[in-house]
């Protein structure tokens, strides 16, 4: 069956010309719910949660000692500090439970009630209440550069029980069928396989964590649990942390389970079938922590299904703590000494199903084909017989709402119900789509337009989408924190430090504080805040808002306690940034390209604007409020930056019922996402005055970030670009205007900056990075609006503006060098304001700049380190991006996986086929192969429903790109390493002096674990090896390798993985008989040894191993010294995998290949030369072994007793 027809089959089972009623008239009639195709003109196909008071349930705290009223808490995980001593050591586990998350909502009775959720729990500890799931937990706290494992276990149910009870659009990309001829976990060959992904995958990224790519839990990292049938069990980039060990049944070995084995910890292990593969159903990660003291969390990351597994409950907190933070809190300088004054504060949004049918929000009044939740139908066939709605349950919208309706009888062209744009109906119309209109079943020819049908007819025609569909966004009603629904926050008048991450799928959060109104008093509660409208008023703040907006504005003497920002997600900022409490602004200047935007903060535009996955460290002062009940206020646009008032819930707003919103919200109860939380503040007597914070903590938190000895230049990394904004905090004087100053224009492709320690960068080049979404050319195969990245072709003018669009699964185009350091100029063309995650490392924003060329440096709370950014439209962001620099105590191997792990090799479905060079059709065209993806990591946008419609791509973190060249003089001695930028040599450097001669340097590669490239020797007289530990230029050891080879006819010729173990073997050439084998290593020690044949004639010598075919494995590059061929072997560890591949070959004997290497950082590796009478140098660049191009390596060394010895 088709992929792309799977899903859409559920909109076409059955044919009705019943219409369907309009809002508020009772329960649809039957023909939708019995045929599951919905009504996509006169019915919403919504729902609204059921009515919940607010304020009536305590915030979760932190452990079971503070739980609330309903018994919800955080659990705090207990460390194993023994198994792996230095480390700590986790055992998580995923399942399904239920817990009440709000008094109105109903108690859990055995396997009844409260919310059905999934969620982790911590297996491996006693501590009472900890290993039992709870919404957001466990929250793991550990230290900078103390490690945590986690042994993760999926104990989802399995089979049907298995599904999820929310809609699964099957249309998306690795979540519906799939058809492989590769073992997903070996990537073997395999028989021809089709199966359905199952709805049971999970997967655990650390979101902002520093971890080697086998950990950093990517869309293809899941796995299903252990008794599932499927023979999909494990994404294809699953791999293990290499000294974790388990045997056959999956237990765990440790001296407690295998006494004496001292495996744990170790990259060898003595015990019999020992392997670092968990078992079905498990998972190993490794996270450095590597990093500064911050908030960091944990969530789901399954490919296809990612916005659904964290919806339903798969995140939880992670706090790094350092001493730096340590020492704020011990002198008093942040609050943190006392328990419970440090709060976290986790914002989400959720909408719950009513099931109660004399309710006006029951879910079947306006979305009568929902049929999932705890008591559901099935959907394949379509059959609502038995789907329970059950009150409590989380809804998910699952029908794609088109905007138009070209045929509506008012004219308009505007479907009153409508949510999104609809490709075929938009201009330009999208026409190369697989699923395109078709005749609309309850669609009536004899209808006229009267007041008996509201004036309204259905149009001929409908979406061709399925039911259930993919919606762009989703935008709930209910916001929780900490898993309540509107919780009460209990504090003292003193000053507390809240820990805040939005979890929310996609709704952007405004967060102040404000007085509650005391003229609105519900059941003895303050609930509201005063509203005032939004016109100019005397003595109102200048910048607040005077647009006449709908609802008001909150009473600026209300204003509450002021927040000093001193952290985002990427730790301590620069300096701490005062947040007085301002409603949300529009930039409405018309003559501004940017017009509508929300204005930055620093111009008026908010408080705390946080987007998802965006964190901030924020201290509260409530000295002056005692006695008095704070709001928790969000007026965050939804979307962000356009508002639509069908996502605006706030008390008295209009009854939007007639476009398929909300009635009206009453007073004291939901939805309403904008009184979020109350605080109320202990004792009596507060004068409460507006925008109130503490000056002397302010000032001396000023002074302690500032200057080289400040929190920011000895906790953080250095910034890589210098600016003026960061002069205080490194006491240093950047310069303030152009050319060095920082920051990018409109026309620039280049940028000039200053470094922290002085030195100047001219002209550093940018990469052109490119956001699109609501255009032509990035609806999908069903019309639906999606949202992807992409290239914009470099130097773009008025007559050259051209996106080069990417799939997901398209091959990589993000490709960085550990040590290097990139600047992404990203263009955005649309309407939304993307929060952009990076994996690789965190991101230091530069500045924004609109197409008009006005440039809006960052926020002063955006400074510093980011790992997640609003991108907004019309506008390009500028980002300086350096990979964070980690180690870890064992070797991993590289991400070899096929493009596209729904398919079989050699299939083309999925591909964009757009030259990202020239933006024209790709010749030859893409097909789905296996790739080589070096450390592979992500950068999406954390809207995790554009996540998933493609709006992610890989980033490859190449760990072979040569970054130096390394020479040897035959005469004297010396040794020197050019340290390289591609083909660029940035500096020449000497290494230790070896005099004797008689020493040769053989190779260049890892040998100790880690990943710093040492030197291998050999002596041609004693014929001993050894290898300089090495650290850059710095010489940090020497060891011999053992045995002796005194037979001077065996050779070294190179260096590779040729067991696939991740370990760097050594590879050896006879030069009488020609015969080649490779040396197993563990390190420096001698494991094994293999043969590799057949054995060549001598005219041919080993000139190099590299990955030429993509596989993770080490090939041998031949050269022939009669005829100049150059020739590879494809191996498989020491056997030759296939026929040799010759390339063009090079009859000039003088020219010589002396290593091999990727110089221009695309993960294939290059050839290198040196001529042996001239002295010149030279690249080859090479994909496998078609000669891309050739370029000269300068300086010429014209001195010939200098070899080049990589």
């Amino acid at each position: 069956m088709n992929r792309q027809r799977f899903s859409a089959m559920i909109a076409m089972l059955a044919v009705l010309a019943a219409q369907v009623s309009g809002i508020g008239q009772g329960e649809a009639v039957a023909g939708p719910r019995d045929s599951g195709v919905p009504d996509y003109y006169n019915t919403p196909n919504w729902a609204n949660s059921p009515p919940l008071r607010k304020f009536v349930d305590g915030l979760p705290g932190l452990n079971v000692g503070n739980a609330n009223n309903l018994g919800q808490y955080i659990p705090v995980a207990v460390p194993d500090t023994e198994t792996y001593p230095g480390t700590d050591y986790y055992e998580i586990e995923i399942g399904q439970y239920r817990e009440q998350v709000h008094s109105d909502l109903p108690p859990i009775v055995v396997n009844t009630g409260g919310t059905l959720m999934r969620g982790y729990r911590q297996t491996n500890t006693t501590a009472p209440g900890v290993s039992r799931f709870h919404s957001l937990g466990p929250l793991i706290v550990t230290t900078k550069d103390r490690a945590v494992r986690i042994k993760f276990t999926n104990s989802l149910p399995t089979g049907d029980a298995g599904d999820l009870f929310i809609p699964v659009d099957t249309s998306i990309m690795g979540s519906g069928e799939f058809t492989i001829d590769y073992d997903p976990e070996t990537k073997d060959p395999i028989t021809t396989t089709y199966g359905v992904f199952t709805q049971n995958r999970s997967v655990i990224h650390l979101h902002g964590g520093r971890t080697p790519w086998i950990s950093d839990g990517t869309a293809h990292q899941w796995i299903t649990p252990k008794d599932e049938i499927t023979d999909y069990p494990k994404g294809v980039s699953v791999s293990y942390v290499p000294d974790m060990w388990f045997d056959a049944a999956g237990t765990h070995i440790t001296n407690v389970t295998y006494p004496g084995s001292n495996c744990a910890g170790k990259t060898s292990c003595g015990v019999a079938g020992a392997t670092n593969n968990p078992g079905s159903g498990a998972q190993t990660y490794y996270y450095t922590n590597q990093q500064s003291a911050r908030m960091m969390f944990y969530h789901d990351h399954s490919w296809g299904i990612t916005r659904l597994g964290v919806y339903v409950g798969g995140v939880a907190g992670y706090l790094i703590k350092d001493p730096t933070e340590q020492a704020l809190i011990d002198a008093g300088k942040i609050p943190g000494a006392v328990a419970g004054e440090e709060i976290p504060l986790i914002i989400v949004d959720k909408t719950f199903v009513d099931g109660v049918s004399t309710r006006p929000t029951y879910v079947l009044k306006t979305d009568p084909t929902w049929i999932w939740g705890s008591q559901p139908g099935t959907i394949l066939p379509w059959n609502p017989i038995g789907a329970l709605p059950v009150t409590g349950d989380l809804w998910w919208p699952h029908v794609y709402m088109p905007a138009q309706n070209p045929w509506n009888p008012d004219e308009s062209g505007i479907n009153a119900f409508g949510r999104w744009h609809y490709g075929p109906w938009f201009w330009p119309p999208t026409t190369n789509i697989s699923n395109g209109p078709v005749a609309n079943e309850y669609y009536d020819p004899t209808c006229v337009p009267s007041a008996i049908n509201n004036f309204f007819c259905q149009p001929p025609q409908r979406p061709d989408t399925p039911n259930p569909s993919w919606g762009a966004e989703a935008f709930m009603d209910t916001p929780l924190i900490n898993g309540t629904a509107y919780p009460v926050l209990k504090v003292d008048p003193k000053e507390y430090r809240f820990r805040i991450l939005n979890g929310a799928h996609d709704r952007f959060w405004n967060l102040q504080m404000y007085v509650a109104d005391p003229g609105r008093v519900f059941q003895g509660r303050l609930t509201e805040v005063k509203m005032v409208p939004a016109v100019t008023t005397i003595g109102y703040p200048e910048s607040w808002p005077a647009d006449d907006r709908e609802g008001g504005v909150p009473d600026p003497a209300t204003r509450g306690p002021a927040m000093i920002q001193i952290g985002t997600e990427g730790g301590f900022l620069p300096a701490p940034v005062l947040l007085p409490n301002q409603p949300i602004n529009w930039n409405i200047d018309p003559t501004t390209f940017t017009a509508g935007l929300v204005l930055q903060q620093n111009q008026g535009g908010g408080t705390l604007m946080l987007g998802p996955a965006e964190r901030a460290d924020v201290i509260v002062d409530f000295s002056k409020f005692a006695g008095k009940t704070l709001i928790l206020y969000n007026d965050a646009p939804a979307p962000w930056p356009a508002l639509d008032p069908h996502y605006d819930y706030y008390t008295g707003a209009p009854d939007n019922r007639s476009m398929g919103g909300a009635d009206t919200t009453r007073f004291g109860y939901g939805p309403n996402t904008r009184t979020i939380m109350q605080i109320k503040v202990s004792g009596a007597g507060g004068t409460a005055p507006v925008n109130d914070y503490n000056s002397t903590t302010l000032a001396t938190l000023e002074a302690a970030f500032a200057g080289p000895t400040g929190v920011f230049a000895t906790g953080q990394d250095p910034i890589i670009v210098g600016q003026s904004a960061y002069d205080t905090t490194y006491d240093k004087t950047f310069p303030a205007t152009a050319p060095n100053w920082g920051l990018s224009r409109i026309t620039d492709n280049d940028l000039s900056f200053m470094r922290v320690d002085g030195s100047i960068v001219s002209n550093y080049p940018m990469k052109p990075k490119a956001i699109q979404d609501e255009m032509g050319e990035v609806f999908d195969e069903f019309g639906r609006m999606s949202a992807k990245l992409g290239l914009e072709l470099a130097f773009t003018n008025a007559g050259i503006q051209t996106f080069v669009l990417q799939n997901f699964v398209d091959p990589p185009t993000e490709i960085i060098a550990k040590d290097q350091v990139q600047i992404w100029k990203i263009t955005h063309n649309g309407v939304d304001t993307h929060p952009v995650h990076f994996h690789i490392s965190d991101v230091q924003v530069l500045n924004r700049v609109g197409w008009d060329g006005f440039i809006y440096p960052p926020d002063p709370n955006e400074l510093g380190w980011k790992d997640t950014v609003r991108i907004s439209p019309l506008e390009d962001t500028i980002v300086a991006i350096r990979p964070a620099q980690f180690t870890f105590p064992f070797t991993i191997p590289e991400s070899i996986r096929p493009l596209n792990p729904a398919f079989p090799l050699g299939s083309t479905v999925g591909f964009s086929n757009l030259d990202p060079v020239t933006a024209q059709a790709l010749t030859p065209a893409t097909v789905n192969i296996m790739y080589n993806f070096g450390h592979e990591y992500l950068w999406h946008c954390h809207i995790l429903s554009h996540e998933e419609s493609d709006m992610m791509r890989p980033i490859v973190l190449n760990p072979n790109t040569k970054v130096d060249i390394l020479w040897r003089n035959i005469r004297d001695g010396k040794n020197m390493a050019w340290f390289m930028d591609g083909i660029t040599t940035v500096s020449q450097t000497l290494l230790p002096l070896e005099p004797d001669q008689n020493w040769n340097i053989v190779g260049r590669r890892d040998f100790n674990g880690d990943s710093k490239p040492d030197i291998l020797w050999r002596n041609t007289l004693t014929g001993a090896n050894r290898v300089w530990y090495m650290d850059g230029d710095i010489r940090i050891g020497q060891v011999p390798i053992v045995p002796v080879v005194a037979d001077q006819n065996w050779n070294i010729v190179g260096t590779g993985d040729f067991n696939g173990d991740g370990q760097s073997d050594i590879l050896w050439r006879n030069a009488t008989t020609g015969q080649n084998r490779a040396w197993y290593m563990n390190k420096i020690l001698y494991a094994g040894s293999g043969a590799i044949e057949p054995d060549l004639d001598l005219s041919a010598i080993i000139a190099g191993t590299g990955d030429f075919d993509g596989d993770g494995k080490s090939d041998i590059l031949w050269r022939n010294t009669t005829t100049g061929a150059v020739t590879v072997w494809y191996m498989n560890g020491v056997t030759v995998n296939g026929p040799p591949e010759s390339t063009t070959s090079e009859t000039d004997l003088t020219w010589e290949i002396v290593g091999v290497g990727d110089f221009n950082s695309d993960i294939k590796p290059d050839i290198l030369w040196r001529n042996n009478v001239s002295g010149e140098n030279r690249v080859w660049y090479m994909d496998g072994m078609v000669r891309l191009g050739e370029v000269p390596l300068l300086p010429t060394i014209t001195d010939l007793n200098w070899k080049i010895v990589n």
